[in-house]
């Protein structure tokens, strides 16, 4: 087994600076390395997760559906993780999908997958990181709105227009239409001509 990243030279300093959980695999899924974020969200001790799968590592709640371990389950055939990073490889060019992830402590988190292919002594592998982005992509809670005007009051206390916050909090982008009611009231000779 390849042991990447295994001193604390400037490659190893600077993968563990990634924010963001990050992780090498194998053509089999398997894990030659990981950064300190996946460590710390990790099962498994740093010197136990050589050889394992990517899922069993993470503590995806799929990887106990078969005896065989992750990647064998019925779900994995449908798995975010292991469907982006093969189809990387595959493809010889980085990736990257949006999707949840279900973990061990019963945890649903959505997340972007990015997954990068490369060669190395004549082996392939994918570098993979996962952004937990369950905070930006799913507004929750009580969101104090303009009873009059429509503007939202973010926490730092602006008032700002939906469109505005929204975009901030989330993954959607606004575009601009004009509803068949408002279309009446500020178009009448256009509504009227289109019936």
């Amino acid at each position: 087994m390849v042991n990447l990243l295994a001193n604390k030279g400037f490659s190893r300093v600077f993968f563990d600076a990634i924010p963001q959980l990050a992780l090498v695999l194998d053509s089999n899924l398997e894990v030659h390395a990981m950064n300190q974020a996946a460590l710390s969200n990790c099962t498994l001790e740093q010197r136990d997760y050589q050889g394992q799968r990517c899922g069993e590592v993470l503590g995806c709640i799929h990887h106990l559906d078969d005896q065989k371990g992750c990647g064998f389950g019925p779900f994995c055939q449908s798995c975010l993780t292991r469907n982006i990073a093969l189809e990387a490889v595959k493809v010889g060019k980085t990736l990257r999908s949006k999707g949840k992830l279900e973990f061990l402590s019963g945890e649903i988190t959505s997340v972007f997958v990015s997954a990068s292919p490369f060669k190395y002594k004549h082996q392939s592998f994918v570098v993979i990181i996962i952004e937990d982005i369950s905070l930006i992509s799913e507004l929750q809670g009580l969101i104090p709105i303009c009873a009059s005007c429509k503007k939202i009051r973010d926490d730092k206390g602006y008032w700002n227009r939906v469109e505005t916050y929204i975009e901030a909090h989330s993954e959607a982008e606004f575009t601009h239409d004009i509803c068949p009611e408002c279309t009446k009231r500020l178009y009448p000779k256009l509504s009227s001509k289109l019936g």
